[in-house]
């Protein structure tokens, strides 16, 4: 399916594609609660692009290798997907990787670990959602191993070309087979909240309107 990103960015909330995903079946599907915003206006929606890591215990050498091999392939709209398993052990993103991946289009970064350079990043303008900051650096502690194949982040699994809307309420993650439905529903859901939230303003009851609408 091909997607308008920039109009999706308008107009999708993580909370909607929550609900919407509730209603086809799929309720488990929004990682947990931590995981954030750099800034509290950025949105992410993109397809995921994750990485393979593992923890080492001494620095490699050469470092980065295969970080690198995976910034030179992200491409336009991916949202770069960097599992940690929650690891405390290193910032797995900084300003130099989020500059290479705006160079090449991509949407985004998300991690389950930790960041560093967020001033930087922020001046970027480059969203990137994680758990939290760290000053020390990934080299000998968490090394990407590859590219492309299924990761879990908080138990939720994410594959390659899924679609991955975030925002300040948290991160969703629509798999791909129900994509078009999603979203379709989503931007129903958002003009039906729209509805109901101008008939309450003017005077509708609550009751009423939920009748009506549907949405609350």
């Amino acid at each position: 399916m091909t997607l308008d990103f920039e109009y999706l960015r308008r107009r999708l909330r993580s909370a909607l594609v929550a609900d919407v995903l509730d209603g086809l079946g799929l309720r488990h599907q929004c990682l947990a609660p931590g995981i954030g915003p750099i800034r509290s206006t950025d949105v992410l929606i993109g397809r995921a692009f994750p990485v393979t890591v593992v923890e080492v215990d001494t620095p490699v050498d050469p470092p980065y290798q295969g970080l690198l091999q995976a910034l030179d392939a992200i491409a336009a709209d991916d949202v770069f997907v960097y599992p940690t398993g929650r690891s405390s052990r290193a910032a797995v993103w900084g300003e130099l990787v989020s500059t290479a991946c705006l160079a090449r289009g991509a949407a985004g970064a998300l991690t389950d670990g930790l960041i560093r350079d967020t001033e930087r990043i922020r001046a970027l303008g480059f969203p990137v959602f994680a758990r939290g900051t760290l000053p020390l650096d990934v080299n000998g502690r968490l090394e990407v191993v590859g590219h492309g194949a299924d990761v879990h982040l908080d138990g939720v699994r994410i594959r390659a070309r899924d679609l991955i809307v975030a925002d300040a309420d948290g991160v969703v993650i629509v798999p791909a087979e129900v994509e078009a439905e999603a979203v379709e529903l989503a931007l129903a859901k958002d003009a039906s909240e729209a509805d109901f939230r101008s008939a309450v303003a003017a005077g509708t009851a609550p009751s009423v309107a939920f009748d009506q609408f549907k949405v609350l």
